[in-house]
């Protein structure tokens, strides 16, 4: 499409970005050259019941309409990505596209973080098995009915991880080392062939940056990488980021081989608020 094209959208768009103890939201009406509004509320980031009181008052500060698109992002704290293996199939038939797939996952999930997990809502990566994938649960949503919260403001909505709407918006290379840094966590997917080879997180913020290379260095060892690029992947616009990443690259020198990734295009434009970043 031509640049000289205006901007025109006939539907509109909230982007939601739901952090440890806030919600920031952009709207975007439908139109030519549209003007954005933005707001935000507080909330504990304790559960369901509290996100859903500061969602109904973040949407309450917005324009009142139902014709439009609500994405809602949830960041690191409450998201859990795991790596689920392939289950080889044996004498016996395996569903993998019904029960057995989803039975499997949720064992798999309470065997890592017990009991408590038994009724978290989660999503699995839309791959060919048998082969790993990545699981993603949000644990804070298990009782939030979006059908009924969502669709008096919107007539599409779509609740996802922000690191996976990120790594959807990015042409990510096939194999790699995949870091992603948000406010409060960092993550490692290591991607082989495109396959999901491992995925492990760090609590620590971007001003840590000894801390996120030692660790980098660490996993990519224990898993035998060395060899594979690292590649720093940012949002459009988002300055603080690219700045992390050329400390990060500092840090690693002589020891990685380092590469600047860009996304598409922006999740949200809230840079004030969002920090988000990866590396591959």
């Amino acid at each position: 499409m031509s640049r000289l094209w205006p901007e025109f959208s006939m539907l509109g768009l909230t982007r939601i970005l739901v952090s440890s103890d806030q919600l920031q939201a952009e709207y975007i009406p439908a139109g030519i050259r549209p003007r954005r509004v933005m707001a935000s509320a507080d909330w504990s980031g304790a559960d369901a019941p509290a996100l859903q009181q500061a969602l109904l008052a973040l949407l309450a500060q917005l324009p009142a309409t139902r014709w439009q698109k609500i994405e809602l992002y949830l960041a690191d704290q409450h998201v859990h990505l795991l790596r689920l293996p392939a289950m080889t199939q044996g004498l016996q038939p395996f569903d993998w596209t019904g029960q057995d797939q989803q039975a499997y996952a949720r064992a798999m999930l309470m065997q890592t973080y017990g009991e408590v997990a038994r009724n978290w809502p989660f999503r699995l990566q839309d791959v060919c098995q048998p082969q790993d994938s990545l699981l993603v649960a949000i644990p804070v949503l298990q009782s939030l009915d979006w059908q009924a919260l969502l669709s008096p403001h919107a007539i599409q909505w779509q609740v996802q991880a922000y690191a996976c709407a990120l790594w959807a918006n990015t042409r990510l290379p096939k194999t790699g080392t995949v870091l992603t840094a948000e406010p409060q966590m960092l993550r490692l997917l290591q991607l082989e062939q495109g396959r999901i080879m491992h995925v492990a997180g760090l609590a620590a913020s971007l001003d840590a940056i000894e801390d996120i290379a030692d660790w980098v260095l660490r996993e990519r060892t224990l898993l035998g990488v060395q060899a594979s690029a690292c590649h720093w992947l940012t949002e459009p616009g988002s300055p603080e980021v690219l700045k992390a990443g050329h400390r990060l690259k500092q840090a690693l020198a002589g020891q990685v081989s380092w590469q600047l990734l860009q996304s598409a295009s922006p999740r949200t434009h809230m840079r004030q608020e969002v920090r988000h970043v990866a590396a591959a």
